[in-house]
């Protein structure tokens, strides 16, 4: 069983400080980390390595689901986790970054929205020779890694273009939602998906704006765009929880009969459950990469060759293919098993 242990979360001591005296996890865990997790060793070799998981932020369903995904891949080899969590800030990052370098994990797996930021977090961890997979948005700068898990964001985004274009039969006024400026994840959806509209002259972007990836923000967003454009036709948004956020204000608006919406990440029930519905067109799937990420470690840890950058697919979850990725009747993510092969392992 897998044991959630909270500690107190008070470093007083300064984590740049310690980096530069070489002081080690011996010092560090006597002030605690945010929270560890444990598992029951497990008959692996790993088991009892130490890996430190890294996110900007956890509020985000998406970000909770990858969670979710590495914590249980985790426990199969017998790692202890230690988890971080920025709470959105860029400088909070950086201290949870050298303090797994101070605390002298075997890896970190971390995901950042704030790429150039946290560059000296990142460097912390370099210094100490601390092996680094990186999901989604890559690192900035010359920050070292010895992985990259993403998904063809741009390509996925010049295809969502393309499904626009032939959805609305080459015509129509269209919305679009953004999530953090900061993300590189984010930019290359809006990039990839402007390329292709803006390239087609009856196709009339006629409201964007930045929602940050909340659902809260995305429903006053909405609201702004309706009262302001009295034909929208489609509303492109760069993640679910936007999307639903939208959706909400489009239905108490009585206009949901004018228009329909897409997003990305195809993770919860509730997305699964609103395309099933016909309330959302469809969602581009975008892999947690968790488990993923937990195998590429272990992978490093075993001194095994690894891809420097390990690309995944992102399809589109219709209505129509929707059983491949939610088993209604459990009302359940259908999680594939790793596959190795495509790590290159």
């Amino acid at each position: 069983m897998t044991k959630i242990l909270t500690l107190k979360d008070a470093l007083a001591l300064n984590r740049r400080s310690l980096l530069k005296a070489g002081l080690g996890a011996a010092v560090l865990g006597t002030f605690g980390a945010p929270y560890v997790v444990t598992s029951a060793r497990a008959e692996q070799p790993l088991a009892g390595k130490k890996i430190g998981f890294s996110q900007s932020y956890a509020t985000d369903e998406w970000l909770k689901a990858q969670r979710q995904d590495l914590l249980a891949q985790a426990e199969k080899h017998g790692f202890e986790v230690s988890v971080t969590d920025a709470r959105e800030n860029p400088a909070q990052e950086i201290r949870n970054l050298e303090d797994l370098a101070v605390r002298g994990v075997d890896a970190v797996v971390m995901i950042t929205y704030y790429a150039e930021a946290v560059q000296p977090g990142v460097q912390a961890l370099n210094d100490a020779g601390i092996p680094i997979i990186v999901m989604s948005s890559a690192l900035a700068g010359d920050g070292q890694f010895n992985a990259h898990l993403a998904a063809d964001t741009f390509g996925t985004a010049r295809s969502a273009g393309e499904y626009y274009l032939k959805a609305l039969n080459g015509s129509g006024k269209v919305a679009q939602i953004e999530g953090k400026p900061g993300s590189l994840v984010n930019q290359a959806r809006g990039k990839g998906w402007r390329e292709i509209v803006d390239a087609n002259s009856g196709i009339e972007v006629v409201a964007q704006g930045i929602a940050n990836y909340s659902r809260t923000e995305a429903l006053t967003l909405m609201q702004d765009f309706l009262q302001a454009n009295k034909e929208i036709d489609a509303v492109y948004c760069h993640n679910d929880n936007m999307a639903k956020g939208a959706l909400q204000a489009i239905e108490e608006a009585g206009r949901a009969k004018e228009m329909w919406l897409t997003g990305y990440d195809a993770i919860t029930t509730e997305t699964f459950e609103m395309i099933a519905a016909d309330r959302l067109r469809g969602s581009f799937l975008y892999p947690t990469f968790g488990a993923e990420a937990i195998e590429v470690a272990a992978a490093i840890l075993q001194q095994k060759d690894v891809k420097k950058e390990i690309v995944f697919a992102s399809p589109m979850v219709t209505k129509e293919n929707l059983s491949q990725f939610f088993d209604a009747d459990k009302k359940l993510r259908i999680v594939p098993p790793v596959d190795m092969a495509a790590l290159g392992l």
